[in-house]
């Protein structure tokens, strides 16, 4: 009973939190400097709405040229998924309806997972963390593939589990093919796909890494057929390209000295990016914890760590190149994200083994989670709450304009949720 009653109010307060991140206020909207403006309610949409539009109107059987220019025509999952919603209710309510009950079921998914295998105490910190969680409400309001990534790892991280746990050769194909569908929703395959090769490797399970492997890549394999074959828009884009362009880097590098000099912030550019890339609080929490309590992460905790850091490793540490869109520095901390379900479900295991800890770690391990639910609500209804550093936390996870640029948008255009609209 006290377990669902965690989770009923968990799961309220994240579709409120969502909700009034939504409209004027959608921190992914109101962090860009020049939101479009929408008509007539006056709600804000991020630089890339057409973008994201334009797949919803390809799916929908619209003349090409509204459609064929945009970058984010292979993630799928999303606007497929919503596509009935969207038809129904419009693209941006449609849109909406489904990232509030994907992230909802998320963090029941989550919070099941993690009693069965850590216990109550365990599970209902994990929803918590969820509820509070400013990298859902950056994103979740507007109807973007970006609402998949929350829902998609927490998924993700679950199969990772289920695949290190069940051994058959069926069983490991049925897991890991589930994964390569959610891979078609955002480009995670770099994270959990690594991972799912890391657990394998540890475990020395051979024969299940090639079916694995060629379960994974059925999904995006379709994905790509549909796109490419049905609908003729190349596979490959601007967003694509940039990971040729660091690869090439590394097979063309410069002078040692040079290279050496391309990367001498990366200390700094590693703890920007580590604190920002969930927010700076759940992270903060994380390595406390870690301090505290010396829980050894699990097998899959640590793989999915593993591949987050090698493609961050892969991105900062690579020779200087000229494209003037670079995946190095500490301006897009937000590609780093999907490590925070290892951050949530870490920490419950210590939130939910408190009773093995000394009184005095114990209790300074209650005291920094509360302070650190705490934080992330000051940034979660940071928007209709008027908190003077939640833009600006915001901004860093994704830094594409100014620091007061949600202050100023908001400003201007006012602080109303969907359903409130302004027809001046």
């Amino acid at each position: 009973m006290r377990f669902r009653a965690h989770l009923i109010g968990a799961s309220a307060l994240l579709l409120l939190a969502i909700w009034l991140s939504s409209g004027t206020m959608a921190p992914y909207a109101s962090t860009w400097a020049f939101p479009i403006v929408s008509k007539p309610c006056g709600y804000l949409y991020n630089l890339d709405h057409p973008q994201h539009l334009a797949v919803f109107q390809m799916l929908d059987g619209q003349p090409r040229e509204v459609w064929q220019g945009s970058f984010v025509l292979r993630r799928l999952l999303f606007p497929a998924i919503a596509y009935p919603a969207m038809k129904a209710l419009g693209y941006e309510v449609g849109g909406f309806v489904v990232s509030l009950l994907a992230h909802v079921g998320a963090l029941l998914a989550v919070a099941l997972f993690v009693r069965k295998r850590y216990g109550d105490g365990a599970a209902i910190a994990a929803s918590w963390m969820l509820a509070t969680y400013p990298g859902i409400t950056y994103w979740a309001a507007l109807p973007y593939a970006n609402a998949a990534i929350v829902p998609a790892s927490c998924a993700l991280f679950i199969l990772l589990t289920l695949l290190d746990e069940r051994a058959r050769l069926r069983s490991v194909a049925w897991i890991a093919g589930a994964m390569g569908v959610l891979f078609t929703a955002y480009d995670l395959l770099p994270f959990f796909g690594v991972a799912a090769v890391i657990v394998l490797a540890r475990r020395r399970r051979w024969r299940a890494l090639p079916v694995a492997a060629l379960a994974m890549a059925v999904a995006p394999m379709l994905s790509w057929l549909v796109v490419t074959r049905v609908f003729h828009v190349p596979w490959s884009n601007r967003n694509t390209e940039l990971y040729g362009i660091v690869a090439r880097a590394y097979l063309a590098p410069p002078g040692l000295g040079v290279w050496l000099r391309s990367i001498a912030d990366f200390p700094v550019v590693l703890a920007l990016n580590y604190l920002f890339s969930n927010m700076l609080f759940l992270p903060a929490l994380f390595v406390i914890h870690v301090t505290i309590a010396r829980l050894r992460l699990t097998l899959v905790e640590g793989a999915v760590a593993v591949a987050v850091a090698l493609v961050f490793l892969f991105n900062n540490l690579a020779p200087p190149y000229s494209d003037p869109y670079q995946m190095r520095g500490d301006y897009v901390p937000r590609l780093y994200q999907p490590v925070f379900i290892v951050f949530i479900v870490y920490v419950a295991r210590v939130m939910g083994g408190l009773a093995a800890l000394e009184r005095a770690k114990a209790a300074i391990a209650a005291t920094v989670f509360a302070l650190a639910m705490l934080g992330n609500l000051t940034i979660t209804f940071g928007p209709i709450a008027r908190v003077p550093w939640a833009g600006n936390i915001y901004q860093r996870f994704y830094f594409h304009a100014f620091l007061e640029s949600m202050d100023t948008n908001l400003a201007r255009y006012g602080r109303r949720p969907l359903g409130f609209c302004d027809r001046k």
